[in-house]
């Protein structure tokens, strides 16, 4: 899978009140973003469109709290949300490539040391009419936030492809992006949805 990222966009593509939201940081409940659009080379036919692609809900955001402190707002490092996504999908002889490009958005917390905040996420493949997926692949990515800015953010540039027999529609294959949590950090998203 390709792999290409903008560093350090000092603020997201696009300023939605999902976003606008997240500097407060109130519980995101992102459950996906934007659609992706026909490719360049998508063939004529329109039913041969992209692959869809979704923000795991769950997955979405990644809370980090300075080691061996509490869990309350003042033990926070840094908070993530993958905000937004956009691409287009290109279709060739041997499958489809989507290209996605995904808005990383992030807060600096009260407990911060440094300037630069580190996370994983991941790009997952799951076939048509399964949720498992057959593939995934883990990025590690880093934001830096600049002297007296609060947020910071990026924008990863990625493009899985998908093999395909000539003329096969990639429409019912599914692409799913999430941070790659550890079991607390997933459990605190889950606590921080129920309240």
């Amino acid at each position: 899978m390709d792999r290409r990222r903008d560093r350090n966009i000092g603020t997201p593509a696009r300023k939605s009140p999902r976003a606008l939201a997240f500097a407060s940081l109130g519980v995101l409940a992102l459950t996906g973003c934007s659609g992706l659009g026909g490719g360049t080379n998508a063939p004529a036919d329109a039913a041969l469109a992209c692959p869809k692609v979704s923000i795991v809900r769950d997955l979405a955001e990644v809370t980090q709290f300075r080691n061996g402190g509490g869990r309350d707002l003042t033990d926070v490092t840094s908070r993530a949300a993958l905000a937004d996504y956009s691409g287009n999908c290109d279709y060739t002889s041997d499958g489809v490539t989507v290209n996605v490009n995904v808005f990383l958005i992030a807060e600096r917390g009260p407990a911060m040391q440094g300037n630069t905040a580190n996370y994983r996420y991941f790009v997952a493949v799951a076939k048509p009419g399964e949720e498992t997926p057959t593939t995934k692949s883990e990025f590690d990515t880093s934001v830096t936030f600049d002297a007296g800015k609060l947020r910071s953010g990026s924008r990863e540039e990625l493009a899985p492809k998908i093999p395909l027999p000539k003329d096969a529609n990639g429409k019912d294959w599914k692409i799913f992006l999430g941070f790659q949590l550890t079991p607390e950090q997933l459990a605190f998203n889950r606590a921080q949805m129920k309240q």
